[in-house]
């Protein structure tokens, strides 16, 4: 079926095209766009068929675009952040402090720092909707549908995205006082191999963003869980399951984890990253102040630049940890 203005290309089936580009298997596009996988599936053959191009290479495990869905893709994700924004600028003429922001976000940081939070930004903010994306992956850096998106890269550069420091991790190794009784306290990294080691998925799959020493020490230490959820990664940790490296800003809410005596392994930058036409929002402007507040480095030390360790953390307080202690 063709457009009414005689183009190929049917609006809805391009939006189709571009969840399977950005999630790279038609099951996935299907779940983030509440339809069914033959659904999908059937808007690309409709879609390949009109256009008479093949758009993605099919395999066991998942898509990929083709030489002409590369070219497609440019252009209809242009489309569609067009399309986001004159819908958002409209809306927000007419109701400038109501309506939903999305935030993506990783699901620790969503779950330890931003749930705790949330509860005063919607007393003050009674106009805003806040959705919590805890499922984003950072290979898509700003999907059309997120306002806001917190992460661990800084978008690539793209030219129509901004990128912002929020804050810095530290990592460092933890364990509980029950473990470090039963097997020992390493104070060297070299005295920390062979002892259990829980990790997160991205750790062992991203070692290149990791110094050197501790890419060589990730190498020799088998890990004896491997986990893609910081929440369970914690729950292990805090249990005595084994060593984990952890952000060091867990200790304003698991003070009764240990550090080890061992300098962090890495640190990272946090990111705040957004559509630059985002910030005409009056409601998004609001979520960004809020955001900037919690991740605030002069009030709470541990997303300093610097390193500062935790026994220091004493000295300031997390009113949401506090609460909820």
């Amino acid at each position: 079926m063709d457009n009414r203005d005689g183009g190929l290309a049917d609006w809805d089936d391009l939006k189709t095209f571009v969840a399977a580009a950005q999630t790279g298997s038609f099951g996935a596009a299907a779940r983030r766009l509440r339809t069914t996988q033959p659904t999908i599936t059937r808007r690309i053959d409709d879609l390949e068929a009109r256009l008479g191009a093949r758009l993605f290479d099919r395999g066991l495990r998942g898509v990929t675009l083709t030489r002409a869905g590369d070219l497609v893709y440019d252009r209809a994700l242009t489309m569609q952040r067009a399309s986001v924004d004159i819908e958002r600028l409209a809306f927000d003429s007419a109701a400038p402090d109501t309506g939903e922001v999305t935030i993506a976000v990783p699901e620790g940081i969503g779950g330890y720092l931003l749930g705790l939070e949330v509860a005063d930004f919607i007393r003050e903010n009674p106009g805003i909707r806040l959705g919590l994306d805890c499922g984003f992956y950072p290979e898509n850096p700003v999907d059309p549908h997120v306002d806001l998106s917190v992460q661990l890269t800084d978008a690539g550069g793209a030219l129509e995205l901004a990128a912002t420091p929020l804050a810095t991790l530290h990592y460092a190794l933890f364990a509980s006082r029950d473990y470090l009784d039963t097997y020992g306290t390493p104070t060297r990294i070299e005295e920390a191999v062979g002892h259990r080691f829980v990790y997160h998925s991205a750790q062992v799959n991203d070692r290149g963003s990791w110094a050197k020493k501790t890419s060589a020490f990730l190498e020799l230490s088998a890990p004896s869980m491997v986990v893609n959820s910081s929440t369970a990664m914690l729950h292990a940790v805090e249990r005595g399951a084994g060593i984990g490296a952890i952000p060091t800003a867990i200790v304003a809410f698991a003070p009764h984890l240990v550090m080890l005596d061992i300098p962090p392994l890495a640190s990272a930058t946090l990111w705040l990253c957004h559509h630059r036409e985002a910030m005409k929002s009056a409601r998004v402007a609001r979520v960004v102040e809020w955001l900037t507040g919690i991740f605030d480095a002069r009030e709470r030390p541990w997303f300093r630049p610097e390193f500062v360790h935790p026994r220091e953390f004493a000295d300031w307080s997390w009113p949401a940890a506090t609460a909820r202690g």
